[in-house]
C-alpha cells in the first residue's frame, strides 16, 4: 500500500515536472537547452541513488570485463547528461519540428525503402539508444507512413502529452494492451504495407523469450518476429544516435534475413537472439546513449 502511494506520488511529480519546463523550452534558445540538460543530468546522478545504482550495476555486468570501473562511472555519468539533454530536445523539436529538420540526418534510407518494396510492409526494431522520439519523427518526416507500439506512462498527464507529440508528428501508436488489440491493429498496417516500429530492448517479463543479452538471460519481446513470421514483413533494425552538439543521425540497416527450419518455436528465439544481437552491437558502440537505468534483467528465466 506505502509502496503504491510512493509510485503514485513519484509518477505524479514528474508529470507536473514536465508541464513546468514547457515555458523555458518554448523561449529559450536550444543550445542554452542542451547546456541546461547536461547540467540537470550531473545533479541528477548525484541525486538519483536508485536509479544510478541499477545503472552501474548494469553496466558492470555488461562491460566490466572490457572497461575499467572510472570508465563505467564516467559512462553513467554521460547517460544521465544524454537523457536529460534528450529530454529537452524531444519538447524543443517536437514543437518547432521543420525549423530542426536539418539537425536529423539519416543513413541507410535505401535499406529501408528496399525492404517495403517488397510490398509486406517493413517490421523496424529498435532499441532505447539516442533520442527515440526524434527517430520517430524522422521517420514521419522521410513520408513513411508508421506507427509505434509504445507502452503507456503511469501518469496520466505524461501519457496524453506523448500522445500528443507522436500525433503532431503523423506517427500512429499502438499500444500493447490489450494484447490481441495490439496484434490486430499491427497487422493491418503490415497489410496496408506501412512501417511498425517495435523496442526490443527492455525487460518483456512473462510474455517475452529469454536471450542473451551481454551474456545473461534477458526477457525479449518476441512481436517483431512473430510479425514477420506470419506476414513476411522484412525485419529492418534502425537506431538515431547523438553526434556532435545538437545534431543526431538516424542509421538504417539493411534487413536482418528471417531464419526458417520449419520449427516455429525454435526459430522464434533464434530469430529474437539475432535481432537482440544486434541491438548489443549498438550499445557498444555508443554505450553512453543506452538506457542502462531500465531493469533489463529483472525477469529470470524458469528454472528447469
Amino acid at each position: 500500500m506505502l509502496k503504491k502511494l510512493r509510485d503514485k506520488i513519484r509518477y505524479s511529480a514528474g508529470g507536473l515536472a514536465l508541464y513546468a519546463i514547457l515555458l523555458p523550452v518554448k523561449i529559450l534558445p536550444l543550445s542554452l537547452l542542451l547546456w541546461g540538460g547536461r547540467c540537470i543530468g550531473h545533479l541528477a546522478y548525484y541525486i538519483d541513488r536508485r536509479h544510478r545504482r541499477i545503472g552501474l550495476e548494469n553496466i558492470r555486468m555488461a562491460l566490466g570485463k572490457e572497461k575499467s570501473p572510472p570508465e563505467l562511472k564516467r559512462i553513467i555519468k554521460e547517460n544521465y547528461c544524454h537523457i536529460a539533454q534528450g529530454g529537452f530536445e524531444m519538447l524543443r523539436v517536437m514543437k518547432y519540428g521543420k525549423r530542426y529538420a536539418h539537425l536529423l540526418a539519416i543513413e541507410g534510407k535505401e535499406n529501408l525503402d528496399k525492404a517495403l518494396a517488397k510490398g509486406k510492409g517493413a517490421v523496424a526494431v529498435i532499441g532505447h539508444i539516442g533520442n527515440i522520439t526524434l527517430l520517430l519523427r524522422k521517420i514521419a518526416n522521410e513520408g513513411y507512413p508508421a506507427s509505434v507500439i509504445a507502452k503507456v506512462p503511469k501518469d496520466k498527464r505524461v501519457a496524453r502529452f506523448m500522445q500528443e507529440l507522436r500525433d503532431r508528428s503523423n506517427m500512429g501508436t499502438v499500444l500493447p494492451k490489450p494484447k490481441s488489440l495490439a496484434i490486430k491493429k499491427a497487422l493491418t498496417s503490415l497489410k496496408r504495407e506501412e512501417v511498425v516500429i517495435i523496442p526490443i530492448d527492455q525487460n518483456a517479463g512473462k510474455e517475452g523469450v529469454f536471450v542473451d543479452f551481454f551474456g545473461r538471460p534477458a526477457s525479449t519481446p518476441a512481436g517483431p518476429v512473430i510479425f514477420a513470421q506470419r506476414t513476411g514483413a522484412p525485419l529492418v533494425p534502425m537506431y538515431i544516435i547523438r553526434e556532435r552538439r545538437k545534431r543526431h543521425r538516424l542509421i538504417i540497416d539493411p534487413e536482418v534475413p528471417l531464419v526458417n527450419t520449419g520449427n516455429k518455436e525454435k526459430d522464434l528465439i533464434t530469430n529474437t537472439q539475432r535481432l537482440t544481437k544486434v541491438i548489443e552491437r549498438y550499445v557498444r558502440k555508443y554505450p553512453s546513449q543506452w538506457w542502462w537505468v531500465h531493469n533489463r534483467w529483472k525477469s529470470k528465466p524458469p528454472e528447469k
